[in-house]
Parts: C-alpha cells; structure tokens; sequence
C-alpha cells in the first residue's frame, strides 16, 4: 500500500515538473507557448506637452486592440473594428490608425492637463499580449 501511494505521489510530481518546465526553443513564458508573434518597431514612447504623432509597425497583421487606458481610464470601442486591417478610432484626446494590417499611427493632441498622460494600447494576438505605453509630458 505504501509503495502504491508512493508511486502516485512521485509519478505526480514527475508530471508537474515536467509539465512546468520551459522549452528554450518555444520561447517559454509566454501564454500558450512561442515567441511574440507580434514583434512592434516601438512599444515606449516619451513626447512632450506638444501635439505628437508616432508610426508604429508590426511584423504580424493578425493582432486586435483589446484596451486602450489614458491614465488609467478605459477607453470603449468596437471590438470587431478594432480587429480589421485598417480602420480610425477618434478621441478627444488621440487618435489610433491601422493601416494594412501592420501600420500603426497614433496621434496625441497637446496636453493641456496639469498632469503626465500615460496612453497604453495594449495588443492582442491569440494569448499573446503587448503593450504600446506612450507617455506624455505635462
């Protein structure tokens, strides 16, 4: 009996640590194995008070927003939209622009707040996740 509950334990905790255990050639630590699929050309910008652009490329077209915040508030849109090829979300405060499924404009208008805007638009691809964080002086 003690040699059977033995087993089991120790077949168990076999299964766990391999289970557990990263793959260097996937990547490891990602949610669902791999490697970022959606590979940005920038993901931290700093701009200061001024109105600003920045175009933003990625390597995947397969990716949709899955939240916009600016300093902590969310923004709502169209879940379906944000996940064509090319389209315009319009704020008071910026503007998001994808064009042919890999190019991203963002536009910023000028912070006229007495405080530091922080833009985070985060990307999804499967169950991988990015973030684009734009961060703009008071």
């Amino acid at each position: 009996m003690k040699t059977r509950l033995l087993f089991t334990l120790f077949s168990a905790l076999s299964f766990f640590i391999i289970s557990c255990s990263t793959d260097e050639n996937n990547g490891g630590g990602v949610i669902g194995g791999g490697s970022d699929p959606i590979k940005l050309s920038n993901k931290k910008i700093s701009f200061s008070s001024e109105a600003n652009s920045v175009t933003i490329t990625s390597q995947s077209k397969w990716w949709k927003i899955g939240d916009i915040r600016l300093n902590d508030e969310k923004f709502g849109f169209n879940s379906e939209i944000a996940a064509q090829q090319s389209f315009i979300l319009k704020y008071n405060e910026f503007q998001i622009e994808r064009k042919e499924g890999t190019t991203i404009i963002i536009n910023i208008n000028k912070n006229t707040t007495n405080q530091d805007r922080n833009l985070i638009i985060t990307l999804q691809e499967g169950n991988y996740y990015d973030n684009i964080n734009i961060s703009q002086a008071k």
